[in-house]
């Protein structure tokens, strides 16, 4: 299974391409976004629509990437391209937005290499015997010099070093190709994994564990109202499972002919699903400790604003209380960063082999520009104000007007409209141990659509409205010179809409590739 007949190379093994998948799906957003998600929604209120989001959609949406990927044998942007040549905009949208998201993901390892290194002091930098928030104002304070604004105010050096470490190591797993990709995860998925149990047990035992379980898994009702708990699900569904990034689609490209996509599909949901349920226990468990220590709720123990706070305070907080705390601490950051780079990795394999499907670039020079480009614009990442860029910009990419869901939403109306989608649904049952019926055509069709343009209208609505977003500014002032940026936006909206809903005078024919 070294090679198809198409010249394009395989997975080495089922196994190679589950891990692989489950490490992109699986990452820093199950062990930072998602407890944050839940701190900042109410709790395990927000387990409900995250749960139903994966279901509605992220499940539905990862067969139909799978299958377009596998069926095509292309990445992103040449997938859609078969579909239409209009269409390869679509393809190239994920790829762009996703590698931005890298670009300051690889960011986030770095902070975690910094803390692995500053793990074998004795004390811990971010322990105290007296002050229960020394983890707080070690991170914001000592370690990011955080200046609370966008102004860039200087390098912090030792996170531009660790990023051009994390950008070496990314070029290194996957300069060689998907196959050795495959070896690689046999490793660094299993033993996070390992680790993140270890630590959840241990969570478990402090004083105030049952205090913080309690936050995390007594719902708040009330919360299922609020249309922004719904709308963090779903964003929650897209980032932690790499839908809408155009990475599933270039991994399933490189399956071999009888693959079970469904099974795949499903099992890399329930994965992710699970991993982050089992990381929120460990941070909420770590968190009712804290409370106990600082006597303070826990909903007032970490500031919710700061989305990155989590893994770099709660997690550091509760290795510090344990015995042997510069072991532990060291294993969390391993296993962080093998948990993070299988994420980064695939981001940039889904850049990587889009531009190489595009112009025929020998690999290893892709990769070295891409790994030059990312490292640049990571550098605004490591300044005194990289937080809040970091902040803003995950919050334009993730949550933003013509983001991961915008794009979803025109991935189903093209796929769904502009191409067989029947066709599409026998090629993923061929191989399946189960099937998906018309229920899931209509699904892309119609249903999901429906949802994301909801969403996407409701995000456009907030930006309109709220403060320093297109038409106010934090003052509550018009901004007469963005209403050009909104005039924009509605006419990428309306023609995005008009162009997935019009459908060719005749279906677009996708040929089946042969092994």
């Amino acid at each position: 299974m070294g090679g198809s007949d198409n010249g394009r190379e395989n997975w080495g093994s089922r196994s190679g391409f589950i891990l692989a998948a489950i490490g992109s799906a699986v990452g820093l957003g199950n062990v930072w976004r998602f407890p944050h998600e839940c701190y900042s929604n109410g709790g395990s209120a927000f387990l409900i629509p995250y749960i139903v989001a994966m279901i509605v959609i992220g499940i539905p949406l990862l067969i139909m990437e799978f299958s377009l990927g596998h069926l095509t044998q292309q990445a992103a942007p040449n997938a859609f391209k078969k579909i239409g040549r209009k269409w390869e905009f679509v393809g190239w949208w994920p790829v762009v937005l996703s590698f931005i998201i890298v670009t300051y993901y690889a960011v986030v390892l770095a902070w975690a290499l910094n803390y692995l290194v500053a793990s074998f002091q004795s004390p811990l930098p971010w322990a105290s015997a007296t002050d229960g928030t020394a983890a707080n104002t070690y991170f914001f304070q000592t370690y990011l010099q955080n200046n609370d604004t966008l102004a860039l105010g200087g390098i912090r050096w030792p996170a531009l070093a660790a990023l051009a470490v994390v950008w070496v190591l990314m070029y290194i797993c996957i300069f060689k190709g998907v196959k050795v990709v495959g070896k690689i995860v046999l490793w660094t998925v299993p033993i996070p994994w390992l680790m993140l149990l270890i630590l959840t047990i241990r969570g478990l035992t402090l004083e105030g564990a049952i205090q913080g379980l309690e936050y995390y898994l007594e719902p708040d009702w009330a919360m299922l109202k609020e249309p922004s708990v719904w709308k963090a699900a779903f964003g929650q569904v897209f980032f932690s499972m790499t839908i809408a990034f155009g990475v599933m689609i270039t991994y399933a490209s490189f399956l071999h002919k009888k693959s079970d996509l469904n099974n795949n599909a499903l099992i890399i949901g329930l994965a992710d699903l699970a991993t982050s349920f089992i990381a929120g226990i460990a941070v909420f468990a770590t968190m009712g400790a804290m409370a106990v220590q600082t006597n303070q709720p826990v909903n007032e123990v970490l500031d919710s604003s700061k989305t990155i706070g989590l893994a770099f305070v709660a997690f550091p907080k509760a290795l510090s209380l344990l015995p042997m705390a510069q072991v532990f601490s060291v294993i969390f950051f391993i296993a962080l960063i093998l948990l993070g780079i299988d994420s980064a990795f695939s981001i940039t394999e889904g850049a990587l082999a889009s531009l190489i499907d595009k112009t025929g670039w020998k690999r290893r020079s892709v990769l070295l520009g891409l790994s030059v480009v990312g490292f640049s614009a990571g550098v605004i990442y490591t300044t005194k104000g990289g937080l809040q860029w970091l902040d803003k910009m995950d919050g334009i990419v993730n949550e933003g007007t013509w983001g991961i869901i915008f794009v979803g939403m025109i991935e189903c109306l093209v796929v769904g409209w502009a191409f067989d989608i029947g066709k599409l649904r026998a090629h993923t049952n061929r191989n399946s141990d189960w099937q998906v019926g018309v229920w899931w055509e209509w699904s892309i069709k119609v249903v999901i659509p429906l949802i994301l343009a909801g969403l996407t209208v409701w995000s456009l609505v907030d930006d309109i409205r709220s403060e320093a977003g297109f038409v106010i500014d934090n003052q509550g002032n018009l901004i007469g010179a963005d209403i050009l940026n909104l005039g924009l936006t509605l006419i990428v909206f309306l023609l995005a809409v008009i162009l997935g809903l019009w459908r060719p005078r005749e279906t677009a024919k996708v040929e089946e590739y042969d092994n």
